[in-house]
């Protein structure tokens, strides 16, 4: 009878077509007694009136006829003979009634009749279907029938080990064979359980198909009407429904009857449940069921329980479920209480120790309308593994930050005041069609100490038209060490929902944040505007900053699409530090492009956009007073960074550090990188510029650098005549920046012949203002094509021609006090051409105390090997100082001069200004034969050991003169002979008596003066004193007496004696002496003519000595 109700309202076939056997059985014994009446009729005799005899001869008396009677006790007759032939033809006649009644619903069968009597029939071995894979078989069948007027009806059924087979295939239910009459036409008629006693004895079924094995056993008694009872067990060890699918799921309990309601008492159990589509899974799951159905089997009502072990649900985990619940279904309305506690939530966001759900569900017109009523009830509410990692790593990942301090309190008070919070809420779901709302009267979540963390009041959640969810309602947080907001939605004018928010200071340390005002609010589309303003104080990445106001504009779209600050933002502190930079009561406005938002967050991802007209910013950095004054800056992420005519001003005015950007470009991604180009910079501290400088740049993990960069270092003294070098090119310099210190590389180079100068390495701490700079001189060569002159001006007029190599290191520090820097370089063989001739073989090192101010330390020695002034000298040795660039000072010039020496004295120079320049040049121990081999004069000879000075005067043009300048010879004297063109002429006695002398002359003392101009022709008088002849010399009577008398020898001598009396000024004052190419002295190759502007001799033909005849002399 189970089987039967499977098919809905469809009628219990199978035992009214057993009844409806029986009633065709009384029918044909019915027919078949009229056809032997009526047989019988035909066989008997007739009886006539004259067949009965007379009793005489009087007329005979009639006897009266009863023809009812007859028929009465023929009929009766012909029944007990009918009776008797059917008795004896039952097992026949029973056979082709069942045989057709089954043959009529095209039913295979097969079955033994054991016995048939006027009140039970008994089938054994009722096979239908294939007999090798049958639908049904049943051990015996037994039907008793009750005799009544009319047709017999059969009251009792019993059925002895039935066996069911059935498969579900795409939804559909068959059992085969037994189909036609399970499933019967639908009928208009209800549904009612037949008048008949049933027994059911081990009977059991198995079907088999999409859901996965299922097996059923069934065994009772009663009337199917009331008082059927029995117990009915289901196993399905792999169970799959509805996209669900359990494992080892059983069901045993009681089943039964009472008043035509069917009615089930007993659990369901499953070892596990999954639930793929929605993420549900239960293990150890069991369902008491106690349900009771209606008359009709469409209606029923029951209670059930529920207990079930770990249970996950999306992302929630809870430990063990249970409760308990009343239902009623009836006409397409669902009526229903429940009870239900779970314990040990678990999910990322919150773990709940106990939460408990009371109230009802009510459903009507099939679902189409719900209602859900509820009161919550929760216990040890505690912040969930993730939010938990999530604050502990949103703080680290702040650290440095006004956030760290602010989620850290935040995290150690959620977690001291949930430990022992309470939850309650009372909560109102009403649903229909697509319709959803959402009424929470009240919820509240109270902490340890019993204050309110978080209350809803008057809440509402709804979906509008387009599925986006409508809020409405007040909250509150709160609690000890706790961010305290308030909030109210509600419908505002137009129909659209306004969230207005407020935050108290919420402080930790130095931290403070503030929500002075936030207006959300949703229109019917669900589309949300925010509208207020955050107040910040506190640390931010290397700075802090202070009271810190940034409005909040922006909207979000149904789809979740967010834009933010639509039209021009001003954002505000009253101080704004980052490490050493700080910066007081300014403002920025940042302005979106146009018709687009500064902020956009869509499905295709973050966007950023803002720029700024021009920006004008001013602070202190470090105790350095700062100005940032910039062009138009724009920003866009993903995208690019760009800002043009930046100028940044650090200290004060009068001695700032200035940097100067034409353009700044940036291609903002995971780095941060760029180009720059039109750079300069100039620090005042530091007499050099970086002009021109250009580049790429990339921010990562924190470090800028700069590669690649290409700029022009300069003398900031522009005046050619008086910088110190001429601008220098660096190729390929790098820079790097991390943690607020500078390092830096690059190459120093003459920009058109790509020279070598220096190579530099630099190091600036931001923190302290205080840094260094290595500078290495590997190999300055000078060649032809590039000369001291390429490099500097100075120079110019001084040297040329340099052949050489000169190396080095120098260094430079800075602090914010001074800047100090030293070197050191040198050089093992420098050629050169001077004013006062060629220079061969300088050496030595200079040492500088001050590289930048051009100071060096005193008395700097340089070896010479050779110096040409005319009058070659060697291995000379010069003491230098240097102060400030500007002040020469010779400590000391030394030569081997002619078998003496050559010094000068020590004098200071003023370099780069014109003005009269006096030298004295100390001439001791001179050989005069040398003296006169190296003036190559040939037809002189002379001894004798010398002593002077020569003072060489400069005028302020560069024109040198001697001035006094005497030679004087040392006791005892000596001697001069002179063989000349007149020696063998004869000439008058006076005359032949002077030039015969002259052959063998000696003199007590002999005075040779030095006068006349550098650029002209130098006179040299030599003047004899103590004149007497020498041996070798022409003696007679007349060369006796008058050798007697007292004689002066004078002789004049021309010679260009420039070269020797002005090597050493040369050397020392650059800017003093005029190029020796432009005095006429040197040609381009370095050897010595005279220019075509002097005067010719006066006699050209006169020898370079004293003339044939002598003059007045006075």
């Amino acid at each position: 009878m189970a089987l039967s109700a499977m098919g809905g309202r469809r009628r219990i076939a199978f035992t009214e077509h057993i009844v409806f056997c029986r009633q065709r059985l009384a029918l044909q014994l019915v027919i078949t007694s009229i056809a032997f009446a009526a047989r019988l009729a035909q066989v008997l005799p007739p009886m006539a009136q004259d067949s009965i005899p007379d009793d005489g001869e009087a007329a005979p008396v009639r006897r009266k006829r009863r023809p009812v009677r007859r028929f009465f006790q023929i009929s009766l007759l012909v029944l007990v003979v009918v009776l008797v032939a059917a008795w004896l033809q039952r097992k026949d006649i029973a056979r082709d009634l069942i045989s057709d009644t089954l043959g009529g619903y095209g039913i295979e069968a097969t079955y033994e009749i054991e016995s048939i009597a006027p009140g039970s029939q008994v089938l054994t071995n009722l096979v239908i279907g294939d007999p090798d894979a049958p639908d049904l078989t049943v051990e015996r069948v037994e039907v008793h029938i009750t005799p009544r007027l009319g047709l017999p009806a059969v009251n009792t059924l019993i059925l002895e080990e039935p066996r069911l087979w059935g498969t579900i295939v795409d939804g559909e239910l068959s059992f085969g064979a037994l189909d036609p009459l399970i499933f019967a036409e639908d009928s208009d008629e209800p549904f009612e359980f037949p008048d008949l006693q049933l027994t059911v004895r081990d009977g059991r079924a198995l079907i088999e198909g999409d859901y996965g094995p299922l097996a059923l056993r069934l065994g009772g008694a009663g009337h199917l009407r009331g008082g059927f009872a029995g117990e009915l067990a289901a196993v399905a060890p792999e169970l799959t429904l509805a996209g669900c699918h359990a494992s080892n799921a059983t069901l045993f309990g009681e089943v039964g009857i009472d008043a035509e309601r069917p009615e089930f008492a007993g659990p369901l159990r499953f070892d596990a449940l999954e639930c793929a589509d929605t993420g549900l899974s239960v293990a150890q799951g069991a369902l008491s069921l106690d349900v009771r159905a209606d008359r009709n089997l469409a209606d029923f009502e029951g209670n059930a329980g529920l207990r079930a072990g770990r249970t996950s649900f999306a992302a929630a985990q809870i430990g063990a479920l249970s409760g308990e619940g009343r239902f009623t279904w009836r006409g397409g309305d669902l009526t229903s209480e429940y009870d239900i506690e779970a314990r040990d939530i678990v999910t990322d966001q919150a773990r709940l120790a106990v939460l408990e759900a009371d109230g009802s569900f009510r459903a009507r017109e099939d679902f189409a309308r719900m209602e859900l009523e509820t009161e919550l009830a929760g216990r040890n509410l505690l912040p969930g593994a993730s939010l938990d990692a999530s604050l502990a790593d949103m703080a680290r990942a702040s650290e440095g930050t006004l956030a760290a301090p602010l989620l850290t309190r935040l995290r150690q008070q959620l977690r001291a005041e949930l430990s022992g919070s309470t939850l309650a809420a009372n909560i109102t779901a009403r649903g229909e069609g697509e319709q959803l709302s959402v009424v929470i009267p009240e919820a509240r979540l109270r902490g340890r100490s019993g204050a309110s963390l978080v209350a809803l009041s008057r809440g509402q959640v709804g979906l509008s038209d387009s599925g986006m969810p409508l809020f409405s309602g007040n909250i509150a947080t709160g609690g000890p060490g706790l961010p305290q907001i308030t909030g109210r939605m509600e419908q505002g004018t137009g129909g659209a929902l306004e969230l207005r928010l407020q935050m108290r200071e919420y402080a930790a340390g130095d931290a403070r944040l503030a929500l002075p005002q936030l207006t959300v609010r949703q229109s019917r589309n669900g589309a949300l505007s925010l509208d207020g303003r955050v107040l910040a104080s506190g640390p931010l990445p290397g700075g802090f900053a202070r009271n810190l106001q940034v409005p909040v504009a922006g909207t979000i779209s149904p789809a979740g699409a967010i834009a933010m600050w639509s039209s021009c933002t001003d954002v505000r502190f009253d101080s704004l530090q980052v490490s050493n930079l700080a910066l007081q009561r300014q403002s920025l406005t940042l302005c979106p492009p146009r018709g687009q938002p500064i902020l956009r967050y869509d499905a295709n991802g973050l966007a950023l956009a803002a720029g700024a007209p021009s920006l004008d910013l001013a602070g202190t950095l470090g105790e350095t007073p700062l100005q940032l004054q910039t062009g138009a800056v724009g920003l866009a992420w993903p995208g690019s960074l760009s800002a043009r005519d930046i100028d940044v001003v650090l200290g004060p005015q009068d001695s700032a550090a200035r940097f100067a950007l034409t353009d700044l470009a940036a291609q903002l991604g995971d780095n941060i990188s760029g180009t720059f180009s039109g750079t300069d910079v100039r620090l005042d501290a530091l007499p050099l510029d970086i002009m021109q400088a250009s580049g790429n740049w990339i921010f990562a993990d924190g470090v800028l650098t700069l590669d690649g960069a290409r700029f022009v270092l300069e003398d900031r003294d522009k005046n050619v005549q008086t910088q110190r070098f001429k601008p220098l090119l660096s190729r390929g310099a790098r820079l790097v920046l991390a943690d607020n210190v500078v390092t830096s590389n690059f190459a120093l180079e003459h920009p058109a012949s790509g020279a070598s100068v220096a190579r530099v390495d630099l190091v600036h701490d931001l923190n302290t203002a205080a840094g260094h700079a290595d500078l290495m001189v590997d190999a300055l060569t000078f060649r032809r094509g590039f000369q001291p002159t390429d490099l500097t001006q100075s120079l110019y007029g001084t040297v040329s021609l340099v052949d050489g190599t000169v190396f080095g290191r120098g260094r430079i520090d800075w602090d914010e006090e001074a800047v100090t820097s030293t070197g050191r370089f040198t050089s093992e063989s420098l050629d050169l051409a001077a004013p006062f001739g060629p220079v061969k073989g300088a050496r030595g090192t200079v040492v500088f105390t001050d590289l930048l101010g051009l100071t060096t330390a005193p008395a700097q020695r340089i070896y010479v090997e050779a110096i040409n002034p005319g009058i070659e000298v060697y291995d000379g040795v010069v003491a230098i100082s240097l102060v400030d660039g500007s002040r020469l000072t010779l400590d000391e010039a030394r030569w081997p001069f002619l078998g003496g020496t050559l010094t000068m004295r020590p004098v200071t120079l003023a370099i780069g200004v014109e003005e009269v320049r006096r030298y004295v040049l100390e001439i001791e121990g001179l050989n005069a034969q040398r003296f006169i081999e190296h003036m190559e004069l040939n037809n002189l000879g002379a001894t004798g050991t010398f002593d002077g000075t020569i003072p060489v005067v400069f005028d302020a043009m560069g024109n040198g003169s001697l001035q006094g300048g005497v030679l004087l010879s040392r006791p005892p004297g000596g001697s001069v002979s002179y063989i000349g063109e007149l020696t063998y002429e004869d000439l008058s006695p006076i005359a032949n008596f002077a030039f015969d002398a002259l052959r063998a002359l000696e003199y007590d003392q002999m005075r040779i003066g030095m006068d006349g101009s550098l650029t002209g022709e130098l006179v040299t008088s030599v003047q004899f004193d103590g004149v007497r002849q020498g041996e070798g010399a022409s003696r007679n009577i007349v060369t006796r007496r008058i050798a007697r008398l007292p004689f002066r020898f004078i002789v004049n001598v021309r010679a260009p004696f420039y070269t020797m009396v002005t090597n050493l000024r040369s050397l020392y004052d650059p800017s003093a002496v005029r190029d020796p190419r432009g005095l006429g002295l040197l040609v381009d190759d370095g050897t010595r003519f005279v220019p075509a502007g002097l005067p010719d001799p006066v006699n050209p033909d006169e020898p370079d000595i004293q003339p044939p005849e002598s003059e007045a002399t006075p």
